[in-house]
């Protein structure tokens, strides 16, 4: 008799509930059909906003940037609205809610986000007021990478390596960064020693006979030397030239420095240290 019973009492709670949800559902059943409709509606339009914008960029009329920007906005207003749908067909008075949520969470999450926050206000800024775009070419801390996507909290970046790096937006907007997207070429250096007894015009045909021996300088952008400075073991040249395929940059600097070293050896001067090639920048 007492499993009986019990069975029976949780048939009735289980009846009662669902008897409860029917009322409810009968009573709001008007509420339910208009929120549905509303949502459907919402989702129909944001479906049509995000393809007009697929279109505009598509056309170029807006860029990457801009259309990334304007489709995060409608999502996430589109989330807003749906929250204050539900809960208002619920019933619940979301007031409270948003009370409570201010008064004890927004101090500790304040605290706890407040490089979130920064991040996400620096990304705002970055989409606005666009120093740089999606594929854009940057030279940033001290290589050379490829936007990928720019978010709300980090910008992705391919490097040279084609590693793919997520930069907080507070360190790029507080970097100095060169858009090399903004110039058909960049232009790169390659400094030289060579002894003082070595004829100066000499030393500069080598080096111009060198690189242009390389196919991806370019033409129109004609490479020179300058003396750049006299330290004590030698005297410095610096060759100067162009390129536009920054991601080769690696592979075009060495074969410059490769017909440098070709060049020399081929005139039989000595590249032994101290007399180097110093760096490439």
């Amino acid at each position: 008799m007492g499993g009986y019973s019990v069975v029976m009492a949780v048939a009735s709670d289980t009846l009662a509930f669902f008897t409860r949800v029917y009322d409810w559902v009968d009573a709001n059943v008007i509420n339910l059909i208009t929120t549905t409709v509303i949502i459907a509606i919402i989702l129909i339009v944001y479906r049509v906003l995000a393809i007009e914008i697929d279109k505009l960029r598509k056309k170029q009329i807006i860029d990457n940037n801009t259309a990334f920007l304007f489709k995060r906005i409608t999502k996430w207003t589109v989330y807003v609205v749906y929250g204050v749908l539900i809960f208002n067909t619920l019933g619940i008075k979301i007031d409270f809610f948003l009370g409570l949520w201010v008064l004890a969470g927004g101090t500790i999450i304040g605290f706890a986000s407040m490089n979130t926050i920064g991040n996400a206000l620096a990304g705002l800024i970055i989409m606005v007021s666009r120093p740089f775009k999606i594929s854009d070419r940057l030279y940033f801390q001290e290589q050379y990478v490829v936007v990928e996507d720019i978010d709300i909290i980090y910008t992705r970046m391919r490097t040279l390596d084609n590693v793919v790096i997520s930069v907080p937006n507070q360190i790029i907007l507080e970097t100095v960064i060169a858009n090399q997207s903004v110039y058909d070429v960049v232009r790169r250096n390659v400094v030289v020693t060579m002894d003082y007894s070595e004829d100066p015009a000499k030393i500069r045909g080598i080096l111009m006979t060198a690189v242009e021996t390389v196919e991806e300088i370019k033409d129109e952008s004609a490479p020179y030397v300058w003396i750049t400075d006299f330290p004590s073991y030698a005297m410095e040249y610096t060759l100067f030239y162009y390129i536009s395929d920054t991601q080769r940059v690696q592979m075009i600097d060495s074969k410059v420095r490769e017909a440098i070293m070709t060049g020399f050896t081929a005139n039989e001067l000595d590249m032994s240290t101290p007399n180097l090639i110093k760096s490439v920048k």
